[in-house]
């Protein structure tokens, strides 16, 4: 019993530090990889598409072909529409209170900035935009702050689930060392105890009854039920008991048989007064007639010791 708790605490140790571990590392994917690219993404994105702007002022300021002007400017459209979006999706991810705090400003600029943006496209083949240009180049320094603040965030919290999961890990590791070292302790006890309630009870027991047996009392029988050679050693004491009773009720049923019959001498009987011989041998002469010639043979042998004793 003992045994088994330490082996049911030892699984759920190690169970609860393996979702610890699943949950930290989910939480260091999350912060410290998949939301830093999200960022490092943006930051990119932003710092080309600011720089493009000005490369298309310059194209068009130099007469190069539209189509290319208008092939540029489309793709900075698509980027920052693209940034918009990723944005309002990882708003939806379910991540912190305090990282939905800052994609939320950044999400407020990084509109106004596309808006400004388009603008400063749309006005550039006039040689006009200036005031969106520089509107532009607000939002993107407050999306920029924004967006340095949330990586710093992020690899805080990516840095603290390292930390709390490195901890978690020690301590877990510690606690089974120790749950194993106690196993390894607990172990040969529990041997013992189970060889001596299996194995050196029962032969005892049996060791006593075989006693008893020799001794000619065979009213007790082993009651253990094994499925091993404990078994097999109970079944062959209890049929030799079988036999033993048998054989030893045997010679006690057949001994008034066997006996020779010492029978004593059964006493001669007194001399039977004249009145009582005279009444026994006219009651034997009146019995029937299969009788008479017993009572014919004890008369004459009365006579004969009469005239014995007058003689003498």
């Amino acid at each position: 019993m003992q045994l088994f708790i330490l082996t049911v605490v030892i699984i759920l140790i190690a169970f609860i530090g393996l979702l610890i571990q699943k949950s930290k590392t989910s939480t260091i994917f999350n912060t410290g990889f998949k939301n830093y690219q999200t960022s490092s993404k943006l930051l990119k994105d932003l710092t080309v598409v600011h720089a493009n702007l000005s490369r298309i002022k310059g194209m068009v300021a130099s007469g190069q072909d539209k189509q290319e002007i208008a092939r540029v400017s489309d793709q900075q459209i698509a980027l920052m529409t693209e940034d918009i979006n990723l944005v309002k999706k990882t708003l939806d991810s379910g991540i912190s209170s305090e990282q939905q705090e800052f994609y939320k400003g950044i999400l407020a600029n990084l509109s106004e900035y596309e808006k400004a943006a388009v603008q400063v496209i749309r006005l550039a083949p006039m040689n006009t935009g200036s005031a969106y240009l520089s509107s532009a180049d607000g939002k993107m320094e407050a999306t920029t702050q924004l967006l340095t603040q949330l990586l710093e965030l992020d690899g805080n919290a990516a840095e603290s689930a390292y930390g709390t999961a490195s901890v978690v890990f020690y301590i877990v590791l510690v606690a089974l060392v120790a749950l194993l070292v106690l196993s390894f302790i607990l172990i040969p006890s529990f041997i013992k105890k189970m060889l001596t309630a299996s194995v050196i009870e029962p032969l005892q027991e049996t060791s006593g009854i075989l006693r008893e047996y020799a001794g000619g009392r065979y009213n007790k029988s082993l009651t253990w039920e094994a499925d091993d050679a404990i078994g097999e050693v109970v079944e062959s004491v209890n049929a030799l008991r079988s036999k033993l009773s048998a054989a030893g009720a045997a010679p006690k049923a057949s001994a008034p048989e066997t006996a020779p019959a010492h029978k004593t001498a059964a006493p001669e009987p007194a001399p039977a007064k004249p009145e009582d011989k005279a009444k026994s041998l006219s009651d034997m002469i009146k019995k029937g007639p299969e009788q008479t010639r017993d009572a014919d043979r004890l008369v004459v042998s009365s006579k004969k010791a009469i005239d014995k004793l007058q003689d003498i």
